[in-house]
């Protein structure tokens, strides 16, 4: 996300990683016991983080791809506790629209899951040399990268190069996949009960234009802001006009 914050110098903005990924460790439970990181798991997480820093209405939450799914999820469960409006708003990039599995989004959500199914099944040593695959870093750039700028695109395969590996264990990565890969956005949009930004990518290749007009439709307060040129790696590719899409969603909430 760096890019985006350095396009947004007139906010404060925290970026924090999710438990077991970056510099953060996982979740444990009160005795250090392990804790299952599913989407309840990282709502909380979100919930105590907001808690920690101070944060309230006057302030905007913001989640990219599975980051999307994490944030509507969060927002979801206080409205279904009746707790008080936390945020100003809600800005989602990239957001996950659509049921991967299903439509045209199948075959490769199905070669992505036979992946991670195979992590699963190998011992941890073994998982780790699936994970780590040089193969499975190729196959992400070919798919993923929408830019023809060869700059930009050395780029991307160095940033992916230094963190698509950043997390803390193959079971938390796969508890995270699994997270990530059997929840939607819009399966939570009835109650995002506050003003919510969908900022896709035109080419987005996680989701469908189709599936984010369904998404806006089912949103109380929604708006979309598709970013021309790029799909869902716009955190790369177009950070200026994303920061943009944001700006111009804060300054409404004034």
């Amino acid at each position: 996300m760096q890019l985006i914050v350095d396009a947004l110098p007139e906010y404060e903005i925290f970026v924090p990683d999710l438990p077991g990924f970056g510099e953060t460790a996982p979740l444990t439970g009160d005795h250090g016991e392990p804790v299952e990181h599913d989407l309840d798991a990282y709502a909380a997480f979100v919930e105590a983080l907001a808690d920690e820093l101070s944060l309230g209405p006057q302030d905007v939450l913001v989640g990219h791809s599975f980051g999307s799914i994490v944030v509507a999820a969060h927002q979801a469960r206080r409205t279904r506790s009746r707790k008080p409006r936390r945020w100003g708003g809600l800005g989602l990039f990239a957001p996950i629209s659509n049921d991967i599995f299903s439509g045209r989004l199948f075959p490769g959500a199905a070669g992505v899951d036979l992946y991670y199914r195979l992590a699963r099944a190998l011992p941890a040593r073994a998982a780790q040399l699936i994970l780590h695959s040089r193969l499975a870093l190729m196959v992400t750039n070919a798919s993923m990268i929408v830019s023809r700028d060869p700059a930009l695109i050395g780029y991307i395969r160095d940033q992916h190069r230094r963190y698509f590996s950043s997390y803390s264990d193959p079971r938390t990565l796969l508890q995270a996949y699994w997270a990530s890969s059997r929840h939607t956005v819009t399966e939570f949009a009835a109650d995002l009960q506050l003003p919510v930004l969908l900022a896709p990518g035109a080419q987005d290749q996680l989701s469908t234009p189709a599936g984010q007009r369904r998404l806006r439709r089912a949103l109380p307060q929604g708006e979309l802001q598709v970013l021309r040129g790029t799909g869902h790696l716009l955190h790369y590719e177009k950070p200026a006009p994303a920061a943009r899409a944001l700006r111009r969603f804060i300054a409404s909430l004034e």
